[in-house]
C-alpha cells in the first residue's frame, strides 16, 4: 500500500469513528455531504442561513430542507431566527 492510500484509509476510518461518536451513522451520503457543507460555511463565515445552505450544498431546496429537519431531529443542528432579518433562519451546530 502506498503512503497516500494508507493516509486515505486512515482518514476514512477517522471520519467513520467521528460520525459514530456524533450519532451521524444513520445519515445517507447526501445528508452527510449537506451537513459538512453547512458546518464548513459556519466555520468559514460564522453563519449559515437555510437559504445559504441550499446554495453551498448545490442540492435541491427540498433535499436540503429535509436534511436540515433530520439534523434538527437528531440533535446536531438547531434553527434560530436571525436578529438582522426576521425572514431569515440561521443554522447553529449543537455538537
Amino acid at each position: 500500500m502506498s503512503k497516500i492510500t494508507k493516509e486515505l484509509s486512515n482518514i476514512h476510518e477517522m471520519l467513520a469513528k467521528m460520525h459514530s461518536d456524533l450519532g451521524l451513522v444513520d445519515l445517507n451520503p447526501t445528508e452527510k455531504f449537506i451537513f459538512l457543507k453547512i458546518i464548513n460555511e459556519i466555520e468559514t463565515n460564522n453563519t449559515c442561513s437555510m437559504l445559504k445552505a441550499v446554495e453551498v450544498a448545490d442540492k435541491s431546496r427540498s433535499t436540503v430542507y429535509k436534511t436540515i429537519r433530520k439534523l434538527v431531529k437528531i440533535g446536531v443542528l438547531k434553527i434560530e431566527n436571525s436578529n438582522d432579518d426576521k425572514r431569515s433562519f440561521l443554522l447553529k451546530p449543537l455538537i
